[in-house]
């Protein structure tokens, strides 16, 4: 018995035997999660080969499927059926034509049968671990490629129970991973020594080694001609890369030149940013300081303006009593100025009597002169007595009269200056109560215009400390906002 084996080089998508080995269709996935592969389920025979009637095989494992059997047994025509499905012809199969490929046992040799048929079973899975079962099948992936050879040594396909072309069933696998037209799809019996014996690599470009075969398998060759490109382009960025990298050093000997230069920089530079730091928290001391001034000056602003409209009250209500003082006042003046007026009318008065008196006095001092002047004349005129005698009881007979008069008149003065002394005495106490009144309402408006004095002085301060306290605290507002 022979134990068959296959070769996994990319995905180990189908069964192998130890002649023929078949090539998975695509590389396993190495990022998470993986993506979708096609695996064959299984395959169902119908009077291929050694194969009479309809044979199924299967089915198959997910990663790696051996064929065992005796030699003879058909091992090798299971592999012949995949080449037959994928588009081989009959001498690839080791037959001349394909109705070869028809089953025809002696049990036939009367009744040969028409055809010979090969469906491979597909669906698409996704790995999700390393058992047998750890996979899932893809929804609605399932398909079936049919191949059927007749006794015309004609062949036709079929896609799923579909009648198709070749070329539609290599562009549904291709679309799959499976490129039908590429030569390495399968690694034929006699194949694997071949490929062990070739060079790492091809010695021109037109010599094939290992590495081209396998890129060959792989489709990697496809990008060679970018690949060259590539290689160019990192040559070109390379010697760019060397050219910079040779700038970068001679700018870091500079840079390590200017080591020193830097180290002072930012030296200087921690000092400003210190500064900057400690300036910027003695502005918001400052800022701190300004408002609590502030809100003492606030407060002490309010506190003076209570006073100050206490005081306006005050002053409003010394006002109002001064001006009742300053009424008073005028009402004493104007009877001060009446009794005053009454003074000058008796002082005139007086003054005329005082005239008369005079007169009236140097009147009798005349005729006290007239009298000697008349008693010397009398003497004198001794002789002329008679005339005299006349003139004398005239004279002595007026005399009386006169006297009367002067004593009238002397009367008249003392009675006047009576009067005058008891207007003088009415008057001076109306006076001096009108003085005294004046002077106790001088008294008594003194202190009140003192106080108003005070009072206005304090407001005066009150005002000025007012217009300080604004200004100080403008200029707190101004330097809260140059602070901040």
């Amino acid at each position: 018995m022979e134990l068959e084996t296959s070769s996994p080089l990319i995905k180990p998508a189908s069964n192998i035997s130890n002649d023929e080995a078949v090539e998975g269709a695509d590389i396993a996935p190495s990022s998470s999660p993986p993506p979708p592969r096609l695996m064959i389920t299984k395959m169902v025979l119908e009077n291929f080969k050694s194969y009479a009637g309809t044979k199924t095989i299967g089915p198959f494992h997910k990663c790696f499927s051996s064929v065992v059997g005796p030699n003879g047994s058909g091992k090798s025509n299971v592999i012949d059926a995949m080449l037959f499905v994928f588009g081989k012809r009959a001498k690839k199969l080791r037959l001349n034509k394909v109705s070869e490929l028809i089953h025809c046992s002696d049990k036939y040799k009367d009744n040969p049968l028409p055809y010979a048929k090969v469906s491979v079973y597909f669906h698409e899975i996704i790995d999700t671990g390393s058992g047998d079962e750890d996979y899932d099948v893809v929804p609605n992936s399932q398909h079936v490629v049919t191949r059927i050879a007749k006794r015309d040594n004609s062949s036709n396909y079929k896609l799923d129970n579909k009648n198709c072309s070749f070329r539609d069933v290599a562009k549904y696998l291709d679309s799959k991973g499976i490129n039908l037209d590429n030569n390495r799809f399968l690694i034929l019996q006699g194949e694997v020594e071949m490929i062990s014996m070739m060079a790492p690599k091809g010695k021109t470009e037109n010599d094939e080694g290992l590495l081209e075969y396998l890129e060959d398998i792989i489709g990697s060759n496809s990008y060679l001609e970018e690949t060259t490109e590539a290689e160019a382009k990192v040559e070109v960025l390379t010697e760019q890369r060397q050219e910079k990298l040779n700038r970068v050093k001679a700018v870091e000997k500079e840079k390590d030149g200017l080591e020193s230069a830097k180290v002072e920089a930012e030296a200087l530079l921690n000092k400003e940013r210190e500064i900057r730091r400690k300036k910027n928290i003695l502005y918001q001391i400052h800022t701190m300081n300004v408002a609590a001034e502030s809100k003492e000056v606030e407060e002490k602003k309010a506190t003076l303006v209570t006073k100050l409209e206490e005081e306006r009250v005050n002053l409003k209500s010394a006002d109002k009593r001064v001006t009742e003082i300053e009424n008073g006042l005028s009402s004493q003046n104007d009877e001060y100025e009446k009794a005053h007026a009454e003074l000058v009318q008796t002082k005139e008065e007086f003054a005329s009597y005082e005239r008369r008196d005079i007169k009236l006095r140097e009147d009798i001092k005349h005729e006290k002169a007239n009298k000697k002047k008349l008693e010397a004349k009398l003497k004198s005129e001794t002789q002329k007595e008679s005339t005299a005698n006349t003139k004398g009881k005239t004279a002595e007979e007026s005399i009386p009269g006169l006297e009367q008069d002067i004593e009238d008149l002397t009367k008249d003065k003392a009675e006047e200056d009576e009067k005058l002394e008891q207007i003088f005495e009415e008057t001076k106490e109306k006076t001096e109560k009108l003085r005294r009144n004046l002077e106790v309402k001088t008294q008594e408006l003194a202190p009140v215009t003192q106080e108003r004095a005070v009072f206005q002085a304090t407001l005066d301060t009150a005002t000025t400390e007012v217009k300080l306290l604004e200004d100080s605290t403008t200029r707190a507002k101004e330097q809260l906002a140059t602070a901040e």
